[in-house]
């Protein structure tokens, strides 16, 4: 059996079809990486403890999320402006912490709380979430 060669004509379309489908294809692959990458690193938070926060100096201001227990005694508010502001600790240090805004009901002395926010120049963590964990006697046996 003879083997016949394909017409040059005929490769050269493939090759024509073959660049037009591979190259858009490339663009949104890379396209669509770009946006994950990107979207990502924007969202990207740090959660630490505070002991880990006070230890590393790199993150004053950063974004992160900090978990602790609220300091008994600490709790300071204004209800005109909704100004908050606690003390948060984990045994191995303690932070300054200021809110603006609603405060969830379970809220009080010897909660744990994550907040969500920037560790500031002045040693006190300016927090734009608040977070409260509901205590255990909530729970399911």
């Amino acid at each position: 059996m003879a083997e016949t060669a394909w017409p040059a004509d005929r490769i050269q379309g493939f090759r024509l079809v073959h660049g037009k489908v591979l190259i858009p294809v490339a663009v949104i692959i890379a396209s669509v990486a770009y946006l994950l990458v990107t979207a990502l690193g924007s969202t990207a938070v740090y959660y630490v403890t505070v002991g880990e926060l006070l230890a590393d100096p790199s993150m004053q201001g950063q974004p992160v999320r900090v978990a602790g227990n609220v300091v008994p005694g600490s709790i300071q508010r204004d209800p005109a402006s909704l100004l908050m502001q606690f003390e948060a600790t984990d045994g191995s240090g303690t932070i300054p912490v200021v809110y603006r805004g609603v405060v969830p009901d379970i809220f009080g002395d010897n909660v744990e709380v994550v907040v969500e926010g920037k560790y500031g120049d002045g040693g006190a963590f300016n927090a734009g979430t608040l977070l409260a964990k509901c205590p255990s006697k909530f729970e399911s046996a």
